[in-house]
């Protein structure tokens, strides 16, 4: 009989106790990504000029994902012989930014609204651009698993490099920013994703 009431005793104990909440969460990028820098230097000063633009789609948790297309400009120069410098930057929200995924090509057409820091004023700077993918791509992973005593993290990623010639013109007040430049570009692409198990 005693041990009876025993065990229905700890039966009780054990259910009255709080059950363990698991909270998930879920994060994912895929994104494609253009580049170009060009630079010129002589006796009494140098320039560069730097353009990015990019694509991405994420989701975070449930719901629709989210896309955005954006570019950026930044341009500098100085002349040592008369001490006069320009530097700018701008960027667009939904640019006129298209690239294939394969990374073959990509065009930059747009506008840029710049404030150039030197005048202390807004610029306008007409952006049209051509990447070209050369050689071959070089692709890459990784992978990892960090866990605590209350959660799990899984991160894993996937990535695409290309190396790309770029053509064409990056205007301001009616000069071409970029002729009789050294120019370096790129295409490139990533999906990445993150999955994050909480218990409470």
């Amino acid at each position: 009989m005693k041990r009876a009431i025993a065990g229905t005793v700890l039966t009780v104990l054990t259910l009255s106790l709080p059950a363990m909440a698991a909270v998930t969460n879920k994060y994912q990028f895929k994104g494609n990504n253009a580049y170009a820098s060009f630079y010129s230097y002589d006796e009494c000063g140098s320039s560069s000029v730097y353009v990015s633009a990019y694509n991405n789609i994420t989701k975070d948790g449930p719901g629709a994902p989210t896309s955005q297309v954006q570019a950026n400009l930044e341009y500098y120069s100085y002349n040592y012989c008369t001490g006069v410098y320009s530097s700018g930057y701008g960027s667009i929200p939904n640019a006129n930014f298209v690239i294939d995924n394969q990374l073959n090509s990509a065009t930059l057409n747009d506008t840029f609204t710049v404030y150039d820091y030197s005048s202390n004023s807004n610029q306008t700077v007409a952006v049209n651009l051509t990447w070209t993918g050369t050689d071959v791509s070089s692709k890459g992973k990784s992978n990892y698993i960090y866990q605590t005593p209350t959660s799990v993290t899984r991160y894993r990623s996937t990535g695409e490099y290309r190396d790309a010639t770029v053509a064409g013109t990056v205007t301001l007040n009616g000069t071409n920013l970029i002729t009789n430049t050294y120019s370096y570009g790129s295409l490139s692409s990533s999906t990445s994703g993150t999955l994050e198990r909480t218990t409470k």
